[in-house]
């Protein structure tokens, strides 16, 4: 049998001294990086004040209660050994966060709609239809379940027609102006699905109406409860031409509410938070070139400015949605089918909406 020599067992000893040192500066890296772990542990950030509203105009603007205040309660004494963190545990929960973000956008279905006001369908009214205010906000909330709106901008929603759909979407939608209030010009209100988002803050933007009067349209600032992005949207009604009720030519009228409009969407815009526009222009072509000259913006129906010279989408609606740079469309629909020709004498226009 064959011993091993006396030199064989020295480098097999200082192998196994080479291999201790070794394990050794391991365990100990492991353990100071699970320390600077630790100290790295990322602070949650939260809004806890009360939110903020301003004016592009000289209307009054709601006020919204500060938040309520929270009361951080002592920790309580752990009675057994704390366990150590593993290295790279808060490393790998940021990296899931952060994916479970990228794979949830914020995305909303946004619409425009002209109800016909109430004024229009009574015993006496201009409008062909007849079909009292009430049956026909019946038909509008259908038809808001149909296209599955999760934000719209009304107009013509005259008081009673505000009213119904409050008493028969109750808690579930929010509404600025709501019924009855003189924040706003309750005409171009906007309602939102609270179960999707929730309001930050609200303003009006001021432009010339029918014959040049004033009036104070909405505009809200929103929140994605899933996604906490954010964005605002505007809700207007320029006014016609030539029409019964139009009282005379507004032009002139019209093209300045066009100019006030890209003012607020510029100011609104300014910090990078996504900027919509809704509304019945009552300008087709004439809007479409002035609105994209003026602004890089998007347009749900279509449409491109360039070198090309400016070419409206066609057909070329007088319901716009836009939105600033950034924003995605998809899935636009132009509804004019039966339920809506019951409801109201326009189309109703909705479409997908992702935020950058």
């Amino acid at each position: 049998m064959l011993r091993p020599t006396r030199s064989v067992l020295l480098d097999a000893a200082v192998l196994i001294a080479i291999v201790g040192v070794v394990a050794g500066l391991v365990v100990l890296q492991v353990t100071a990086g699970g320390r600077g772990d630790d100290r790295a542990t990322p602070s949650s950030q939260q809004s806890g004040g009360p939110v903020e509203h301003a004016t592009l105009g000289p209307s009054p603007t709601p006020s919204t209660p500060a938040a309520a205040p929270t009361t951080t309660l002592p920790a309580t004494p752990s009675t057994t050994a704390p366990v150590p963190p593993q290295p790279g545990s808060q490393a790998s929960s940021l990296a899931q966060s952060a994916q479970s973000v990228a794979a949830s956008p914020s995305i909303f279905r946004i619409a425009t709609f002209n109800v016909l006001g109430a004024s229009h369908t009574r015993k006496g009214g201009d409008s062909f239809i007849k079909t009292p205010y009430d049956t026909r906000m019946s038909d509008a909330v259908r038809i808001l379940a149909n296209h599955a709106v999760d934000v719209v901008g009304f107009q013509e929603f005259e008081p009673p027609q505000a009213q119904a759909f409050q008493r028969q979407m109750g808690a579930g939608w929010g509404m600025f102006p709501r019924p009855g209030s003189d924040q706003a010009d309750g005409r171009q209100t906007i309602a939102w699905r609270e179960s999707a988002m929730e309001l930050l803050s609200a303003r009006t933007v001021t432009y010339p109406y029918f014959g040049g009067q004033t009036i104070h349209t909405p505009a809200v600032q929103l929140r994605m409860r899933a996604t906490e992005d954010t964005f605002w949207v505007i809700s207007v009604h320029n006014p016609a031409t030539n029409c019964a009720v139009c009282g005379g030519n507004n032009d002139r009228y019209r093209s300045a509410a066009v100019q006030r409009e890209v003012e607020a969407i510029r100011a609104l815009s300014a910090d990078g938070t996504p900027v919509f526009l809704v509304g019945d222009m009552n300008s087709k072509r004439t809007f479409f070139c002035e609105m994209a000259a003026a602004l890089p913006v998007v347009f749900a129906a279509g449409g491109s400015y360039g070198a090309g010279g400016c070419r409206p989408p066609q057909p070329t609606p007088i319901d716009w949605i836009l939105a600033t740079a950034g924003v995605s469309f998809s899935g636009y629909l132009s509804d004019d089918g039966p339920l809506v020709d019951a409801a109201t004498d326009h189309p109703v226009n909705s479409v997908t909406a992702m935020l950058p």
